[in-house]
């Protein structure tokens, strides 16, 4: 089920994340995403991002509709990094969507959430 979502606060980036594992239909296996691994990885060692974002988590299953919200249905990824607007981008911009520039490398995600925040990144 769906967390509640805090409000979002556009004045700082915001990570989308799943919000765990999930069974495969047609095995009926438990699996994660190995993307949201590292990233979820790096938030631990890195706890102060936690603070300096937000955070919206989303169920694997698509549609994922508060990612469709922000940007569109094409760009359902999760993990997503979506820049502020005043947010220096540390790290290559994949996209544009909507005017919000984003992010779905987990490596490119943790490198900027380092630089812009300070902490661990990977190498």
């Amino acid at each position: 089920m769906m967390q509640e979502q805090p409000p979002i606060d556009t004045g700082k980036d915001i990570l989308i994340l799943l919000t765990g594992s999930w069974v495969n239909e047609e095995t009926g296996e438990e699996r994660l995403c190995p993307d949201a691994c590292l990233v979820e990885g790096a938030m631990l060692l890195n706890p102060h991002w936690a603070d300096a974002v937000t955070i919206i988590r989303v169920d694997y299953p698509r549609p994922r509709q508060p990612v469709i919200d922000l940007l569109d249905e094409d760009n359902q990824n999760a993990p997503t990094l979506i820049l502020a607007a005043d947010t220096k981008a540390h790290q290559e911009v994949e996209a544009e969507v909507n005017g919000r520039r984003i992010m779905t490398d987990p490596k490119a995600i943790c490198r900027q959430l380092a630089a812009s925040h300070g902490g661990s990144r990977p190498a």
